[in-house]
């Protein structure tokens, strides 16, 4: 044990403050520098309203035939992104573990809506890959397709902006099994055309509406008609009535024609009688 000044001083101030361990602080590490918010260009502009409407499904529930897209109508909306962020007010988002906080964008320029991958990859991909899209009505939309046996393209963030066209209208974040499509007057793209089935489903059913209505004009005309001969009818019986009555009354006429005819007739014996009676008379 240690005696003297030192000792005693040590002994009265506490323990030494050798190796005396300080509070712990708070020291944000930054590995990498991040990138500005995502910016859309100047000539952006709001699409006619009602115009577009953005849908999102996921592949789960679309297969299900009660099931119903969600949507998000488009107006007065020049830009839109997508990602995992809940930070950044009117976002769309997809929790996907592959999707970043800011991930993608579209936006309308020029009369076309156009896609952006702004900070991951972005997977383009045919709607005839996807059978079961409906609207939040329910209902299929109108369908197109092309020549091309390349249905699906990924965009990577130093690609350039994508357009999106009637067929190619629906895109996925990554690796997320969730899909966002665009419904509205697309431009169309190469090649692309409405498919036959459905555009021959529509004429049928526009033939029978047709034949339906028809069949209605025919049955409308059918009553016309026969409301018609049944005027006819009537007309015909008041004509037969009146010829009925014409006869009747030509042959009262000849009646009495031949009555005063005979009238006549004797009235003359008579009178020739009378005559010859009185030469008679006075021959004697």
């Amino acid at each position: 044990m240690a005696y003297g000044p030192l000792a005693q001083c040590a002994f009265m101030s506490g323990p030494s403050p050798f190796k005396k361990k300080a509070p712990p602080g708070e020291e944000k590490k930054q590995f990498k520098d991040l990138l500005p918010p995502w910016k859309p260009p100047d000539r952006c502009e709001a699409p006619p309203p009602g115009s577009f409407m953005l849908y999102c499904f996921d592949m789960e529930e679309i297969k299900d035939p009660n099931a119903t897209s969600r949507s998000l109508p488009l107006d007065e909306m020049s830009h839109v992104t997508f990602g995992s962020s809940q930070e950044v007010d009117g976002m769309v988002y997809d929790g996907n573990k592959g999707v970043r906080p800011e991930h993608a964008a579209i936006y309308y320029m020029k009369s076309r809506w156009f896609l952006k991958a702004v900070n991951g990859p972005v997977t383009v991909e045919s709607m005839t890959l996807h059978p079961h899209l409906k609207d939040s009505d329910g209902k299929p939309p109108k369908r197109y397709t092309s020549a091309s046996t390349k249905k699906m393209e990924t965009i990577e963030p130093m690609d350039a902006k994508k357009k999106l066209t009637r067929e190619f209208c629906v895109f996925r974040l990554g690796d997320s099994e969730r899909r966002f499509w665009i419904g509205g007057p697309l431009p169309l793209g190469d090649g692309e055309a409405e498919e036959a089935g459905a555009t021959e489903g529509r004429k049928k059913e526009r033939k029978e509406r047709g034949e339906k209505a028809d069949r209605g004009d025919r049955g409308d005309r059918g009553e016309r008609d026969r409301g018609d001969r049944g005027d006819r009818g009537d007309r015909g019986d008041r004509d037969h009535k009146d010829r009925d009555h014409k006869d009747h009354k030509d042959h009262k006429d000849h009646k009495e024609h031949k009555e005063h005819k005979d009238r006549d007739r004797k009235e003359d014996r008579d009178h020739r009688s009378r005559t010859r009676s009185r030469s008679r008379k006075r021959r004697r």
